[in-house]
């Protein structure tokens, strides 16, 4: 008796880790779909020996995908106003060591989808 209750038990958290791993699984899908969370992608090189890839908290004007080649479109400058307006004021970008969330080991897709297309540049991605 006390063997099936156990091996009972064992199912039951076997159960409940399976719908809590489902459950993170689909909130990390709701919060890249919705731009609460980027994916931030380092390549093998000096910075980090293997390569990583980090969940960190979305910046505004941020792309979904980022790495440290990623080449920020130009910007149009603001348009001149006469009056007195309300404007953002510029805020510094938080270090991405404070926005991380989770760090996976390099994913080499992410990386690659950081980089701008061979359309946008007139250049080759690097393989």
């Amino acid at each position: 008796m006390v063997i099936g209750g156990f091996s009972g038990m064992i199912k039951k958290v076997f159960i409940l880790l399976f719908i809590v791993g489902i459950g993170v699984g689909i909130w990390f899908a709701f919060a890249l779909w919705t731009g609460l969370y980027s994916v931030y992608s380092f390549p093998p090189g000096k910075e980090h020996r293997d390569g990583a890839t980090l969940i960190v908290n979305r910046e505004s004007g941020e792309p979904l995908f980022n790495s440290p080649d990623y080449v920020e479109p130009p910007k149009a400058p603001p348009p001149e106003h006469t009056g007195v307006g309300f404007g953002n004021i510029p805020m510094p970008k938080k270090p991405l060591s404070i926005r991380t969330i989770v760090e996976l080991p390099y994913i080499e897709w992410a990386y690659k989808k950081s980089l701008p297309d061979k359309e946008e540049t007139g250049k080759k991605k690097p393989i």
